[in-house]
């Protein structure tokens, strides 16, 4: 049988209300790492020469909603909702292999863009969430 990458993926949100574990009904997570690159070609130079610059990173979080507030599920729902509200800042962490010894671990402190929720009729509704980066981005391991 064929192993996956991501199969056992963490994604732990750690804020001021402490840490938030959303792996349970998570459908996916991204992590995207950028960097600006300036041109510093001068004079009379036949080929350009490129500086880098700044470097920045967004994370994202795709997970089910749970439905109410009287049962376990909603009342998470509604937890992951207040503590992820736009603006909180905090570190996720993400583990695309779980939590075992020498797996990739990728810690990020981030500030929350807020949960989107795509509200549906009679249907799973999903709950995403946007993460700008505001810090530097650790690769590291378990």
């Amino acid at each position: 049988m064929a192993e996956y990458y991501g199969k056992d993926l963490i994604f732990q949100w750690i804020g001021t209300a402490g840490t938030l574990d959303m792996s349970a009904d998570q459908r996916g997570a991204t992590f995207s790492p950028t960097v600006t690159i300036d041109d510093s070609t001068t004079g009379d130079a036949t080929f350009k020469s490129k500086m880098v610059g700044l470097k920045d990173f967004t994370a994202s979080y795709k997970g089910l909603w749970q439905a109410g507030t009287g049962t376990a599920y909603g009342t998470a729902a509604t937890t992951l909702e207040n503590t992820l509200r736009a603006g909180e800042v905090g570190t996720i962490i993400i583990g695309p292999e779980g939590t075992a010894v020498g797996k990739r671990k990728y810690t990020l402190p981030v500030i929350s863009q807020g949960p989107q929720v795509n509200l549906q009729y009679d249907v799973m509704t999903e709950i995403n969430i946007n993460f700008e980066g505001n810090g530097t981005a650790v690769y590291g391991a378990y």
